[in-house]
């Protein structure tokens, strides 16, 4: 009834059909979705490095690289001053001014040559966005109709004659004769005391 060696490799081969069943096509997917994201970034990096880039891009570029070599020039500067102060103490400090000045000059130099095609970009969009203002402005101002107040027309009254009707007169005229005279308040006393009597 001891039987632990049999137990064991029905354990083991139970083990590895799960393992075949169940991991084995999980490694595989994974494997097939990076093979399917590296294959989508290296056609998006491709489709980058065709792709021209636009005024606003290389503006950007232009003014990030400015703004890098600017704060290099500033370091380069600040360790060959440094240098040149530190050869008073000991003079092989000279070995590290002239590669500072070195790359000072250039940094100052690129950031100098990034700068002027950065204003060349930037004159370019503001004659551009210029144009199409004035042109959308005298296209407004074609189509801009007077705002100049004028009254509303009154409508002609109903009662008048059109020209070249004759209107027959919508009732008859009469004459507002003497009114009749009013009661006297004994006569109007008279005919409350009838009506209650009643």
């Amino acid at each position: 009834m001891d039987n632990t060696i049999g137990l064991g490799g029905i354990t083991l081969v139970i083990a590895a059909i799960v393992w075949l069943v169940i991991f084995v096509p999980g490694f595989t997917k994974r494997s097939e979705i990076r093979a399917t994201n590296s294959v989508i970034k290296n056609d998006a990096s491709r489709l980058r490095r065709v792709t021209p880039l636009s005024q606003d891009e290389r503006l950007a570029r232009l003014l990030s690289t400015q703004r890098g070599f600017s704060v290099l020039f500033a370091l380069a500067l600040l360790v060959a001053t440094g240098s040149v102060i530190a050869t008073t103490v000991d003079s092989i400090w000279w070995f590290g001014f002239f590669p500072a000045f070195v790359v000072a000059t250039l940094s100052l130099l690129i950031q100098r040559a990034a700068g002027r095609q950065a204003a060349k970009i930037a004159t370019i969009r503001h004659a551009n966005n210029q144009a199409v203002r004035s042109k959308a402005s005298k296209k407004r101002q074609a189509s801009f109709e007077s705002r100049e107040w004028t009254p509303n027309p009154l409508p002609a009254p109903l009662n008048q004659p059109k020209i070249g009707e004759i209107s027959a007169p919508l009732a008859d005229i009469i004459e507002i004769t003497r009114p009749a005279p009013s009661l006297k308040g004994s006569e109007i006393d008279a005919i409350m005391a009838r009506r209650r009597a009643i």
